[in-house]
């Protein structure tokens, strides 16, 4: 009975900071590599959203996007089940994940869950500016 406080309490701790770490890494930028074809490209960049149905951050995530679309960047969503071939290739583990391409459709960068604003904004002044 004396141990079980002490062990119950250091779960919850664990679970806590767990949690944290989880939260932490949701919509950070990665660096990611390869190619995506037979996707409709933007003239300079392309925000290539990877989501399914029943993902609640995924609508919120392409209004961020859509939001950041214009005549020179594409918003391009794709359900995971439709496109069985990206989930693979790029290792897909969650939905949102965000891959943002170049012109010629070469994967730039990847973001995992839901996406800040900002952090998108910088990422594309980041790969335009290179471009």
């Amino acid at each position: 009975m004396l141990l079980t406080i002490p062990v119950l309490l250091g779960l919850v701790l664990l679970a806590c900071a767990l949690g944290l770490i989880w939260r932490a890494s949701q919509g950070r930028v990665r660096v990611a590599s390869g190619r995506v074809h037979d996707v409709e490209l933007g003239e300079r960049a392309t925000l290539l959203q990877l989501s399914s149905e029943m993902c609640t951050p995924c609508r919120a995530t392409a209004r961020v996007l859509d939001g950041l679309s214009s005549a020179e960047i594409r918003h391009v969503e794709v359900d995971i089940i439709d496109r069985p071939d990206l989930v693979a290739r790029f290792n897909v583990l969650q939905t949102p994940t965000t891959l943002i391409l170049d012109a010629e459709g070469s994967v730039l960068a990847r973001i995992g869950g839901a996406v800040r604003r900002e952090t998108v904004i910088a990422e594309l002044d980041r790969v335009l500016a290179v471009a």
